[in-house]
Order: structure tokens, then sequence, then C-alpha cells
């Protein structure tokens, strides 16, 4: 079964159900693997971010951390993978994320992984890059990285989604989906994420996700779709 975790980007208490229950499905024998290259370096260094991620699991159990940047990503072998009981892919900027993803044919390793029943987590930019396109990105990312191509892992079903998103954003939303034809949507506030499996969604709050398409549709946490 497919495992897949879409945090719209909080963190904290926003982000603890979503946490526990990705920690709940990892294979603890094995480190978490950690990708944070979305994230502005200058702002937050690569030490930091790991600092940071320990902070978020160690309470809840996992013991065993490696962090891929730039360098590993450029060698890996995809054996490699296999050493890992989950993967964490953090937030940033998507269009880098996924550029680089691409460069370093990380793509289809990733659906690999998600073949295999490998829990993935992605947070705010690393959700975006495992749905069908990152075009909602343009919302509030720069594409300095000059990418063209925006279709992304499509794993989630077809849907696309807003991370971090706020009720002031149903306008652009719905003028995104008339300018891209984008199908379907899922707006996914910090307090909020989803739970991806091969044939359905769940919302694990605290906070409800909402859906896009000719109009606006609230679900609330716990709820299927």
């Amino acid at each position: 079964m497919m495992k897949l975790f879409l945090s719209g980007g909080g963190s904290g208490k926003d982000s603890i159900e979503l946490d526990k229950l990705f920690v709940s499905m990892l294979d603890k024998s094995k480190p978490l693997l950690y990708i944070p290259i979305a994230i502005d370096t200058k702002k937050h260094p690569y030490p930091d971010c790991l600092k940071w991620l320990k902070s978020t699991f160690e309470p809840l159990g996992i013991k065993k951390f490696e962090m891929w940047t730039e360098k590993e990503l450029a060698n890996f072998d995809k054996t490699d993978l296999n050493d890992f009981g989950g993967v964490y892919i953090g937030g940033g900027n998507t269009f880098k994320l996924l550029k680089d993803f691409r460069d370093f044919n990380f793509l289809d390793s990733l659906k690999e992984l998600a073949k295999k029943d490998i829990p993935i987590y992605g947070g705010s930019a690393g959700a975006i890059i495992l749905t069908k396109t990152i075009i909602p990105a343009l919302s509030a990312d720069p594409n300095n990285v000059g990418l063209k191509e925006f279709d992304a892992l499509n794993l989630v079903n077809n849907y696309d989604i807003f991370a971090h998103y706020e009720e002031n954003q149903d306008k652009t939303i719905f003028e995104y989906i008339k300018q891209y034809d984008l199908k379907k949507v899922i707006g996914i506030p910090e307090d909020s994420g989803i739970f991806v499996t091969n044939n359905k969604i769940q919302v694990i709050g605290p906070g409800s996700a909402f859906i896009f398409n000719k109009e606006k549709k609230e679900i609330k946490p716990n709820s299927h779709f």
C-alpha cells in the first residue's frame, strides 16, 4: 500500500497528528532519509535543518537519521535507497526542488519507493512535487531556475495542491483552475495534512482541507475522499 504524507507547511502542533501517523508506519530499524534541498541555505543552513528535523521526530521515537543534499543526490545509487525506513522531503522553493530532482534523476527513484510502500513525507514544496503539477507554487515561489515544464510525480490521484492554504486564496485558486486547466485542487492549510494510499485520501487534522474544482468543499479531519 502506497503511503504518502502531505503537509500544508506547518510544524509543531500544526503537523503533530500527521507526524505521528508517519512515524507509526516507519521501519524504525532503518534511518529516516531527509532531503532539505529546496530550502534557502543562506537563511537555513543544512545542519540547522537537520537539527530541526531531529527536534521534531526524536520525541516521537525516531533515533536514526541521514541527510542527503546535492552532493549525495549527485552520486546516489538506487540500491542505496533500500537502506532507509522512510523519506522526508522538506519545504522551500518548489521550482528548485523539482529541477534538482530531475537533474539528479531522482524522480523515478521516488516513484519506485512509493510503489514499494516506503513512507514518503512531503512538507510544503516537498508535498507539491508529489502531486500532478507544481503550477500552484507559481502563487508563492519565484521560478528563479527558469523551469518551463511543471509536471510533477502525480501520485495523488491527479490532484494538485495549494500548500499554506488560507481562505483569502480562494479567488487565486479558481483563477488558476481556469487559466491552467487544473481539474481538481486540494487546499491544505498549515494546520492540516493528507494521508494518501493507493485508493483513498484521508485528511489528518487538526484543521480541515478543502477541495476545489467547480466549487469549494470542506473535508473535515479523519474524513476520506
